[in-house]
Order: structure tokens, then C-alpha cells, then sequence
């Protein structure tokens, strides 16, 4: 058996093919800068750049022993690591080349100690030279993070398959358009009712509907003369605690908890709570949010990112972090009517006759103050409201799906 692994060992790799077959591993790209002994800018492109440990911050990148940009390199004291864009593509190639002038056109500036940092990289990373360990044909340099940020949080350039690419996130793609065109086509049966009932109410009257595991705004009517915010037509939120009770408290425990687990939330006496917080919404049939204003036009535009530009999972986990930190806002309050109340929305479920919730109804832009009396009145109305609704969903669409 000893023999057996020796000679597997020592079998010659021919190089095309190892190429080959790494390349389908993808690897991020980075530009290596530092200011080398004569003071001039050098720079170098990686696909090896790795972290390595948190305590202490270390890093490393694997150079050919045989780069000339690399001996420049390694006359400093610092380097740091400009991980690329996918819109850098051409900076890559660039400093990937044997142009003399690399920097001609590149904008720059001095990190601390000061290597270059490329104004448009996604992120850098200074180091300090910790150590350099030959490795075959190649060095492990091994450097002490001193300072680091990130720029500007865009998709990066990945090396795949002898070609550059960029990252695309499926996973956190919202659902699919049927899903979307189905509750637009709702919500347009519904126009003229919210268009009265904004009136009536004298607030701004909102519907969303379920897309994939997004919640997309599919409706809106305002009265006249009242000052809000709000997302456009068709943008999404992910569906996560707090955000959209009167969709979950009517499901399956299944879906109640994957809605809890969604938020990140782990811990059984949290979720224990959330779920008690779900049975009272289905009790009441009605839940009220106390956002502030503020809160509000941050949580917006959090939502625009989401749905109009390009979709990075950074953008995505600052949406979900607001939604999260919004949990307490959600509590469920005791109204009585001698109180008053600092109101956002309240939101009741539209459902297709006394089955699945298919869409919410939200109004918003109370008076501040509320009295609990009129709140429980507005609460009562938009019932009468939703279960209208839901009949003229079914005599005008002909489903509810």
C-alpha cells in the first residue's frame, strides 16, 4: 500500500493539464501594489490572494518566483491588495500585460503606509511583510493586515476557466415574473377600491403581494395632499421577520419558522416569542408597525438597491439587517381606547375566501397621534375592506392565484 502511494506521488503532472483542471476552480482577481525601492508605483495581478487567520490578521498570495514585478515588490515593507470589479476587467488585462506605463490613467491614492490603492477597487487590504515561504516554482507570502476597507461593495472579477467573469447571485434573485405579473393582475382588479378607501381614510392605502420568498408592492393610492414615502411599483423586500405577519401567521409552522430562521434569528426563547407574536396576529387578524419617519426613507431606499441595481449579497444583508432591527417596532400592542398611539401602518391580509393570504393591504400616513379608539375603527374598516377585496378578486381574475 506504501509503495502504491509513493508512486502515485511521483507521477509527472504535464502542466496543460493541470492548468486545466484547476481552472475550473474560480478564483478571485486582485492587483498587488506597493512602492518599491526607488519610489516608483509597481503592480501585480493575483488569483491567489487568500486570508489565512483572524488572530492574528493574516493573509497571503502566492507570486512566481520568476515575476519582475514581484522582485520590485518585495523591496518594500508594505503591499497592499486591491481586490478588482468586474468592471476592471481591463485594468486587469492591462497590468496582466507587458505595457511599460501600467498606471498610465489609473487613479490612485496612498494607503497609511503608503502603497497604492486604487480608487475604483472593490476593497483593499495594507499589509506588512510577515514572512515569504518558497513553494515549488512559487513563494507564499504571508502578510499582517494593518489596515483595510472596502470601497466600493460592487460585483468582483473572478478568474474562471482561462477567462474573467463576474459573480451572479441567483440564490437571491427574487421570485420569478409570473409570480409577479399574478399579483399585479390582482391589484389592478383592486384600483378603484384603494383609490376610496385612501380617500375615505384620508391616508395612503398600499397592497403587496407574495413573489417567491419576496414580498413585492403591487399597488398604491394616496389622498390628495398627503406627504409619504414610498417604494416603486413592483420593487420587493425580502420576506423575513417582522416583516409581513399577516402573510405568515396564516401559514404552516413550516413556513412560520423558516420565516423566523430567515432573519438569522437561532435562539429558542426568540423564536418561541416570535411565534406567540404570529398567533396573535392571526387572532387579531391585523398588525401595526411604529416606524419613524426617517427609519422609513433609509428602509426605501435600502429597497430601491434591492430591487433597481444590481444585486450583491451586500446590499441584500444591509435590507435584511434594517427588516431585523425593525423587530421591536412590530410588538404587538394592547390599544385601549382613552390611549393614543404613534402609528406607521397597519396592514390586514386579503385572503382567497377563508384560505390563503395572496395579498396584504396597508394603510399608512396616520394622523400622530392616533387615539386607540379611531385606531381600532381604521382597524375594523380595512377588514370590511380586505374581505370586498377578496371577492372581487375572485369575480373579476376568476382565481386567486
Amino acid at each position: 500500500m506504501a509503495s502504491d502511494v509513493a508512486s502515485r506521488v511521483t507521477v509527472e503532472i504535464d502542466p496543460r493539464r493541470y492548468r486545466d483542471v484547476l481552472g475550473h476552480y474560480p478564483t478571485g482577481v486582485a492587483l498587488i501594489t506597493a512602492i518599491d525601492e526607488s519610489g516608483t508605483p509597481v503592480g501585480m495581478i493575483v488569483g491567489s490572494f487568500t486570508s489565512v487567520s483572524m488572530d492574528p490578521p493574516l493573509i497571503a498570495y502566492l507570486p512566481s518566483k520568476g515575476s519582475f514585478a514581484y522582485s520590485r515588490i518585495s523591496t518594500a515593507s508594505h503591499f497592499v491588495i486591491n481586490v478588482l470589479s468586474a468592471a476592471q476587467e481591463n485594468l486587469c488585462r492591462t497590468f496582466a500585460s507587458r505595457v511599460d506605463d501600467k498606471w498610465s490613467g489609473v487613479s490612485w491614492h496612498s494607503a497609511p503606509n503608503g502603497a497604492p490603492v486604487l480608487d475604483e477597487a472593490v476593497a483593499w487590504i495594507e499589509c506588512s511583510v510577515e514572512s515569504v515561504i518558497e513553494a515549488g516554482d512559487h513563494f507564499i507570502v504571508l502578510g499582517r493586515v494593518v489596515e483595510l476597507a472596502v470601497v466600493n461593495p460592487a460585483t468582483p472579477l473572478l478568474f474562471f476557466q482561462g477567462g474573467y467573469g463576474r459573480f451572479t447571485i441567483g440564490s437571491l434573485v427574487a421570485g420569478a415574473a409570473p409570480e409577479l405579473a399574478s399579483a399585479i393582475r390582482m391589484a389592478d382588479a383592486l384600483r378603484e377600491d384603494i383609490q376610496s378607501l385612501a380617500e375615505e381614510m384620508k391616508a395612503g392605502c398600499d397592497l403587496f403581494g407574495p413573489v417567491g420568498s419576496d414580498l413585492a408592492y403591487v399597488g398604491s393610492a394616496t389622498f390628495p395632499g398627503l406627504k409619504r414615502s414610498s417604494p416603486a411599483l413592483g420593487s420587493r423586500t425580502p420576506l423575513l421577520a417582522p416583516l409581513g405577519e399577516q402573510y405568515v401567521c396564516w401559514g404552516t409552522p413550516d413556513e412560520q419558522m423558516k420565516w423566523i430562521t430567515r432573519s438569522g434569528d437561532t435562539d429558542p426563547e426568540s423564536q418561541a416569542l416570535k411565534l406567540e407574536r404570529l398567533e396573535i396576529a392571526r387572532q387579531r387578524g391585523w398588525s401595526m408597525s411604529r416606524i419613524a419617519r426617517d427609519e422609513e426613507i433609509k428602509f426605501y431606499d435600502a429597497v430601491r438597491q434591492y430591487t433597481e441595481e444590481e444585486l450583491l449579497p451586500a446590499r441584500e444583508r444591509v435590507l435584511r439587517e434594517q427588516i431585523v432591527a425593525w423587530s421591536q417596532l412590530y410588538e404587538p400592542v394592547d390599544v385601549k381606547e382613552d390611549e393614543t398611539y404613534s402609528v406607521h401602518s397597519i396592514v390586514v391580509p386579503i385572503r382567497c375566501g377563508d384560505g390563503d393570504v395572496v395579498m396584504s393591504l396597508r394603510l399608512v400616513g396616520l394622523p400622530d397621534p392616533t387615539s386607540g379608539r379611531d385606531l381600532l375603527a381604521i382597524v375594523d374598516r380595512l377588514k370590511e375592506a380586505s374581505a370586498l377585496m377578496s371577492t372581487k378578486i375572485l369575480s373579476h381574475v376568476g382565481s386567486c392565484s
